[in-house]
C-alpha cells in the first residue's frame, strides 16, 4: 500500500518580543538558579537586566555568556 507521507511544518517560534515576556523569562532564570551552585553572578545578572530591557536578544545573552564561561575556563577562574 502507498500511505501519503505528511508534509513536514516549520514550527512555530514565539519571539519574545514583549518586555513583559522577556522579564518573567528572567524571574524565571533567576528564581531556578538561587540557592544553588548556579545562582547569579554580577556578570550574568548585567547581561539578564539588558535582555529583560531589550537591548539584547537572547542569542546575544547566550552568546555573552558563552564567552565569558570560555574566558573563564581558559583563565584557570572557573
Amino acid at each position: 500500500m502507498n500511505y501519503p507521507t505528511p508534509t513536514l511544518q516549520p514550527l512555530q517560534v514565539a519571539t519574545l518580543a514583549t518586555e513583559q515576556s522577556r522579564q518573567r523569562l528572567a524571574a524565571a532564570v533567576i528564581s531556578f538558579t538561587q540557592g544553588t551552585r548556579f545562582a547569579l553572578e554580577p556578570y550574568q545578572q548585567q547581561v539578564l537586566d539588558l535582555f529583560m530591557r531589550g537591548r539584547l536578544t537572547i542569542d546575544e545573552v547566550v552568546y555573552s555568556l558563552e564567552s565569558a564561561a570560555r574566558f573563564r575556563a581558559n583563565a584557570g577562574l572557573s
